[in-house]
């Protein structure tokens, strides 16, 4: 399981561990069921993303940091120099779900 934290200095790697770790029980149970076995789940902390300078931007970086990984992009792409137009482009998805019948 790879952590991506923009916001380094927020968490220390202990808490992080101590925080999935319910995540490292319950996330192979689940794999199981779609005969997916795993026996042990590492948990890696990416250290290489760029800090957010805004606090609110924290669920526009995750939604990006998903996008690009599901697409096989480096997540260290993502960061601030982008983010007014990943932010508008958002409000336009999620604004033109609702208008389509």
């Amino acid at each position: 399981m790879f952590i991506y934290d923009p916001d380094k200095s927020y968490s220390t790697d202990d808490e992080i561990r101590a925080d999935l770790k319910p995540m490292t029980t319950i996330l192979p149970m689940i794999l199981k069921k779609i005969n997916i076995v795993i026996d042990t789940l590492a948990i890696e902390w990416i250290t290489t993303t760029s800090k957010q300078s805004n606090s609110g931007d924290c669920g526009v970086y995750a939604i990006k940091y998903i996008e690009f990984l599901s697409i096989g992009r480096q997540a260290e792409l993502v960061n601030g120099f982008h983010m007014p137009k990943w932010r508008r482009k958002l409000a336009v998805e999620l604004y033109t779900i609702d208008c389509i019948p």
